[in-house]
């Protein structure tokens, strides 16, 4: 629920609550619901921004690792705590060399210094497309905080 529509509610319930005792004291009459809609209904501001998301394999000798990079566009930030969670989707063929979900948290920052980066080592029998879901947090710093995921195929990269 929108924090305006919260505080809406709260202040209807105030509105409603004050009763006859309050005016007999001298309290101001309470306002009326239009007015307090019209004052609270009010929309947050718009702020341009995203999250971009990249990802790909890189080989190596013993290992081969998924980069996934995100890079907070506009006035967005990219919070470092919940911070980044990756988690791939099993397929035969493929060991994850670090504990799954992975998560990737930085408690004594507020925000990841972009773009923020985590690799994710893993061996594979073939080299198919892996399909890994990433979920993260980003402000519009100091005012309003988003979750967001997405899906990604990820296919090694032949520079």
């Amino acid at each position: 629920m929108p924090a305006a529509r919260i505080v809406l509610i709260a202040a209807a319930i105030a509105a409603i609550g004050a009763g006859p005792a309050d005016a007999e004291q001298g309290a101001a009459p309470p306002p009326d619901l239009g007015q307090l809609i019209e004052r609270f209904e009010a929309g947050a501001p718009q702020h341009e921004g995203s999250v971009r998301l990249d990802a790909w394999i890189e080989s190596g000798p013993e290992r081969d690792e998924v980069v996934v990079v995100l890079e907070p566009q506009g006035a967005f930030k990219l919070v470092a705590d919940p911070g980044i969670t990756i988690t791939p989707t099993e397929q035969p063929g493929v060991e994850w060399l670090v504990p799954l979900p992975h998560r990737h948290v930085d408690p004594e920052s507020s925000y990841f210094t972009p773009p923020a980066a985590v690799r994710l080592p893993f061996r594979a029998d073939a080299g198919q497309p892996l399909e890994i879901l990433v979920e993260y947090a980003y402000c519009v710093v100091e005012y309003q905080c988003f979750f967001g995921e997405e899906l990604l195929s990820v296919a090694a990269r032949y520079d």
